[in-house]
Formats: C-alpha cells, structure tokens, sequence
C-alpha cells in the first residue's frame, strides 16, 4: 500500500474533468487506526444519479456497505462536491458504517494524509449483491444491517406488527402512489378490489424521511407498485412479503434487473404484471403499427433518452381490475402460506 496518500492532490479542474458531477462525485473511505490520523483511503469514484432512491441504493449505499462493513465502523469517509441534505438523509447508516463524522474536502484547506486506500466501492450486482464474490456479503446481511440501523421490528412476516396475532388480522397491502410519471391513474379502485379480497390498504407516496418511510414499510406483508424508484423501499420489508411490480409496455428488462432479482436475493415472494396496450396510456398516444408499439427494443438502440421520454416519462398505467383480481389473490395466497 501507500505510506502517503495527499486527498486533496485533484484539483477541481481535474475533478471535473474525471467526471465528478453527482452529490458524492468522489468517496474516499479511511481506515483509523491509532490516534495520529492514518486513514485507509477509497475514491475517487463516480457513483451515478444520487438523489434518485434507487440510484441511492444501488450505486452508493450497497457499494459502500460491500466495502466498509468489515472494517467494523473503524472507517473514515471522504467527500467531494458534498450536499449536506443527502448525507443527512443518509445520516443513521453512515453513522452505522463509521464511528467518524464525514469529511467534506472541498472545504479542507490543509494536506490530508494517509497510510492506506481504496480506490473505488466494490458493487457486483444490480440493486444486490452476489454472494459467490468477496468480501461475500449477500443483500440478505444488507437488509439485516437496514433493520438494525432503523430498529425495524418485523424480521420476518410471521412477525406480526401488533398484538392481535399473525392469523386473526388482515394482511397489510402497501399500494406505492407516483404522482409525476407512470401513475397508476385506477389506483383508488385497485385498493377498493384489494380491501373486498381481505386486504388492509394503504395508498401512500414515498417520502424523503428514511427512517419514518422506514419503520412505515416494515409493518406491511404486501407492496405493489407500477415500476419505480419507490419501489426500492422493499429493503424493509419483512422476509417473506410479497412485492407485486406492474410493468409498463417496453420496461420488462429493467424491471428484470432491478426490482425483480434483487426481490428474491431478499428472500421476498415476487410477482409481477405485465400492463397490456390496453392498459397503457401510449396507446391514446401512438398508433398501433408505430414503432414505438411493435419494437420497444428498437426505440431502446436509438438512446437512453429517447427510451426515457417515451417509456418512463410518458407512460401512465389503468390497470384491467379483472386481470389485476388474480395476481391480488395470488399474493394474498402467498401471505398466508
């Protein structure tokens, strides 16, 4: 390793110029090892689109998990073009991960030294983690450090969440609202049919609190939502919970790699639905012979941002209650199982 590492040898130029433009553009991870200032040092990195909760997720917090959980909290972070209102939304887990406040080294005008680094985080899977690759964490010891840091109470769906008992009460559906883009736009009848199957239901938005949406999330057996960011607070769901994805025409292989994997390395019971034309509002938008009806796959080859305008951004979702009935018995099915 290094005897010496200088933190603050990037100028903000050649900051820039490595490509330095998300909230934790760079991430430097430290160990301390006795009381003269010897960190061990990780960075720099680009961690992708924080500020959305799954890129939260998937490209900082289960990297930063996988490459400091073993050093037992005995760790210091650095950052680089630092917005303090995302680490403290992130606040209790990187006080779980560190027992060192994060250093902001925009704002240090002195030399940093340090007698070890790490380049880099180590992420090995999309919204998961492959166990077979070390350290050989699985998102299983994820999801357990998420339920300890938020004192979450149900481990498990067996678990029940009052007193009543785990037989006598009503399963708890989380129905995830989205508000701007692919809206369930029948959501209100959805919850009437799934509260006439025996389901209680919530509609909620995810909000920006983690650890109320925390604690929130935890005490539901069932979650469905239309293929979203929100739907990556099924890391706190209790094992065993059913997580219904509706997807939207030309979103089947997102919703594959990132929801739908990553759902079952939890150890929670995935069903999805696939939105017909019918049910998709691109159909009052395009015609049935155009491109972006026949050949999704097409419009993917032409760029991200054309696939985003269209699929993502355009696309809201009216379920078939008739065909939506059978994949709410069947999650129901699964709860009690």
């Amino acid at each position: 390793m290094y005897e010496t590492i200088f933190a603050r040898s990037f100028s903000k130029h050649e900051q820039k110029k490595m490509g330095f433009g998300a909230v934790v553009g760079c991430l430097v991870m430290a160990f301390t090892l006795c009381t003269v200032f010897k960190p061990y040092m990780i960075g720099p990195l680009s961690v992708g689109y924080t500020g959305n909760h799954f890129h939260d997720f998937t490209d900082v917090l289960i990297p930063l998990y996988l490459t400091s959980r073993h050093l037992n909290s005995t760790v210091l972070f650095l950052v680089t073009d630092k917005h303090s209102w995302w680490t403290s939304k992130y606040k209790l887990i990187l006080e779980k991960l560190s027992n060192y406040d994060v250093v902001d080294i925009d704002n240090e005008n002195g030399v940093l030294c340090f007698s070890r680094m790490i380049i880099g985080l180590k992420a090995n899977k999309e919204f998961s983690v492959d166990p077979t690759k070390s350290p050989n964490y699985s998102v299983m010891d994820v999801t357990k450090f998420l339920r300890s840091t938020y004192s979450l109470n149900r481990e498990s769906i067996n678990q029940c969440h009052n007193r009543r008992g785990c037989k006598s009460r009503r399963p708890r559906l989380l129905i995830v609202s989205r508000k701007k883009t692919r809206h369930l736009t029948n959501e209100g009848e959805v919850a009437k049919l799934a509260r006439r199957l025996g389901f209680e239901v919530v509609v909620k938005e995810m909000g920006w609190q983690v650890s109320k949406v925390a604690k929130f999330v935890n005490t539901f057996d069932a979650m469905v939502g239309v293929h979203g960011a929100g739907l990556t607070n099924m890391v706190f769901l209790p094992e065993n919970a059913v997580v219904i994805q509706i997807i939207p025409i030309g979103v089947d292989l997102l919703a594959k790699d990132y929801f739908q994997i990553p759902a079952k390395d939890m150890n929670l019971r995935y069903l999805d639905y696939k939105v017909s034309l019918n049910e998709s509002s691109l159909l009052g938008k395009y015609s049935i012979d155009s491109e972006v009806i026949r050949d999704p796959f097409g419009v993917q080859n032409k760029g991200w941002h054309v696939f985003r305008s269209i699929y993502l951004d355009n696309q809201d979702v009216n379920v078939d209650l008739g065909r939506f009935r059978k994949t709410l018995l069947e999650a129901l099915k699964l709860v009690h199982s």
